[in-house]
């Protein structure tokens, strides 16, 4: 049965761990596989790596403000593959 809000108990649960682990409000969804993909060569593996330093050091300064401890990025998603400098 869903609530006043439109979600149901089993996505409220997942809500609310979602703000534990991001410390944060936004709604994320647990429900399935969180994976990661770093293709491509040279300076598009570079580049990529760099995109990828940036989303994790966004991510740990929220954690830090919040007062939880920083990830990385092995701690984040479930499964990370790539190709050439990517892989």
């Amino acid at each position: 049965m869903a609530s006043a809000h439109g979600m149901d108990a089993q996505s409220e649960t997942t809500a609310v761990a979602s703000q534990s682990q991001t410390g944060n409000d936004h709604n994320l969804d647990n429900s399935g596989y969180c994976l990661l993909s770093l293709d491509g060569g040279g300076v598009r593996g570079l580049s990529t790596l760099y995109i990828l330093q940036g989303i994790m050091n966004r991510l740990n300064f929220t954690r830090e403000e919040a007062g939880l401890r920083p990830r990385k990025p092995c701690e984040i998603f479930d499964l990370i593959g790539g190709t050439s400098t990517g892989g």
